[in-house]
């Protein structure tokens, strides 16, 4: 895998041509680090048609830990980007492959809908990483269908509604399975639940009582760009009051910028060169493909 070179910043002092140039790392290097440690708690939510991707597939499955992989699974593949920008996250914050696999660090999944029998599945990512994901439940107000059937869902009641179940659920898991840090990874409307949960933070947790651990770091992955009742942030990397939030935007994403017209390439943040793995965009690589070919998705 390719991976992202680190951004310095330079800080120029003004004592001559001799000067000492320190270069100090942005934010942006330090958060993995500062945010994800052994004992935190990963909470993956996936976005529209979620049900339709992952618990139409895993369902129906027979092994009471049922496998998947993006390798060998279209619909897993298609909706593989919390799993993988969680993982990419990990790498960035230099925990071991093995501390993902033994439960070191924890992985919940919110908002699928799942309906069958299973508590927990394994999660077996582009690298081979095997990761146990337990089913937190909940049930997004997208989870069901695609974009054009859920236009009139997205909106800033909804997006509340989602994170405080969202926050519920993830608070009830705590109780029984002590974490020190939730570290959400989120994409399309499930990163809007996401966001709004880590701007809103103080409102839902006053009425829902506290957490029981610390919200640190919030990834949101091709958000909309605004929907009625609410405005997101925009990329970048933030502090507001529910930690740090890092969202991430390709610049030919048509969901974030409302161009629902266009292909959807654009909205895959797993980067592949047909079977190569090149990374998470935003995360672990800077490069971007198109339904698995180098390169951005063409706009009008």
């Amino acid at each position: 895998m390719r991976t992202l070179l680190p951004a310095l910043v330079l800080i120029a002092g003004c004592t001559g041509d001799d000067e000492v140039h320190n270069e100090l790392p942005q934010p942006i290097d330090t958060v993995w680090a500062n945010s994800i440690q052994a004992g935190d708690l990963f909470v993956l939510v996936p976005g529209t048609g979620s049900f339709d991707y992952l618990a139409a597939t895993i369902d129906p499955m027979p092994d009471a830990v049922p496998e998947v992989s993006p390798r060998t699974m279209k619909r897993i593949a298609d909706d593989a980007i919390v799993f993988e920008s969680a993982i990419a996250a990990a790498h960035r914050a230099g925990i071991p492959n093995t501390e993902l696999e033994d439960g070191t660090i924890a992985f919940g999944i919110w908002g699928v809908g799942f309906a069958g029998a299973h508590t927990s599945f394994t999660y077996v990512s582009f690298e081979g990483i095997r990761l146990p994901v337990t089913i937190l439940g909940g049930t997004s107000l997208c989870a069901h269908g695609g974009v054009q059937a859920n236009l009139l869902n997205y909106n800033g009641t909804n997006a509340n509604t989602d994170a405080t179940d969202l926050y519920k659920r993830t608070q009830a898991w705590l109780k029984d399975h002590p974490a020190t840090n939730v570290i959400v990874a989120s994409h399309s409307w499930g990163g809007a639940d996401a966001e709004y949960l880590s701007q809103e933070f103080p409102t839902i947790s006053s009425a829902n009582g506290p957490l029981g651990a610390t919200l640190t770091f919030t990834i949101a992955m091709g958000v909309p760009g605004f929907i009625p009742g609410y405005t997101f942030n925009g990329p970048g990397l933030r502090n507001v009051t529910g930690g740090m939030l890092y969202e991430v935007d390709r610049p030919d994403d048509p969901v974030h910028a409302l161009k629902l017209g266009e292909p959807g390439g654009g909205h895959q943040y797993d980067i592949t060169f047909g079977d190569e793995f090149m990374g998470s965009y935003g995360i672990t690589t800077e490069q971007m493909s198109c339904e698995g070919v180098p390169g951005p998705c063409a706009q009008d």
